[in-house]
């Protein structure tokens, strides 16, 4: 989702013209925070399909053959467990259980692909901001709309008050804005942390209905979405009828 960042992290987040480097607008900016998303929503239904395959893979074979192989939420198999997986592979003589593993392999590979995407994608960018212990969306993208854009306290609550950010952020977590043409875009992504936005996001719905069960109440609908619209990063964007306080 553990750094400590400088406390200039907001100076010049978005001027990047003044250095000689292309400045983002809006719609670039959204397109790629949403093929981010998509890539890392891609990457986290291989993962779990990877943990499908090695479930089935373990049932059906002697418990001295069963592999417990740790998934990065971020990158999937390391280098490691791949070696493991290879040389499973080549030991395997049962063919339906071989297939299980070479599907295994086949997801890992498409994994590091989307990866290699999402970091030639995120390079287009400049540098985000590391969240540190205690802050919250809310309060970065304030800090962002008052500082880089001059907005009044009450014209960037406004603005921030309709976006659909997400409720629950963690340390680590890297965190990208711009207000481009009355448009606030925002991006949020692992960066750092041990859990990536999208598991976290499961964590998050299940601490939710699980408080509720055991109080008794009923969980609303709106609540558990606002809880998953973290898969693999979040993106929020809204639409300004006037470009109020600039």
């Amino acid at each position: 989702m553990k750094a400590i960042v400088t406390v200039c992290i907001f100076i010049a987040i978005f001027t990047l013209s003044s250095c000689g480097l292309h400045r983002l607008d809006s719609e670039e900016f959204r397109n790629t925070a949403q093929k981010t998303e998509q890539y890392l929503f891609s990457i986290s239904v291989k993962q779990a399909e990877i943990r499908d395959m090695l479930h089935s893979y373990n049932r059906s074979v002697p418990a001295e053959r069963r592999l417990t192989l740790t998934l990065d939420p971020d990158r999937g198999l390391s280098d490691d467990a791949l070696l493991v997986l290879k040389h499973h592979m080549e030991e395997e003589h049962d063919a339906s259980c071989r297939g299980l593993l070479e599907r295994v392999f086949e997801l890992q590979e498409m994994i590091t692909e989307h990866r290699a995407e999402v970091e030639e994608l995120l390079a287009d960018l400049p540098s985000p901001h590391r969240v540190r212990t205690g802050e919250t969306h809310y309060g970065l993208s304030l800090k962002y709309l008052m500082h880089e854009h001059g907005l009044t306290r009450a014209t960037a609550d406004s603005i921030v008050s309709t976006a659909a950010l997400s409720s629950d952020i963690l340390e680590g977590f890297n965190i990208w804005f711009l207000y481009d043409d009355g448009v606030f875009s925002t991006l949020v992504t692992q960066g750092k942390a041990h859990i990536s936005p999208a598991a976290f996001a499961k964590v998050v719905k299940k601490e939710i209905l699980d408080n509720a069960r055991a109080q008794g109440s009923v969980v609303e609908y709106e609540t558990i979405l606002d809880s998953l619209k973290r898969c693999g990063a979040l993106l929020t964007c809204v639409k300004q009828a006037s470009a109020l306080g600039m």
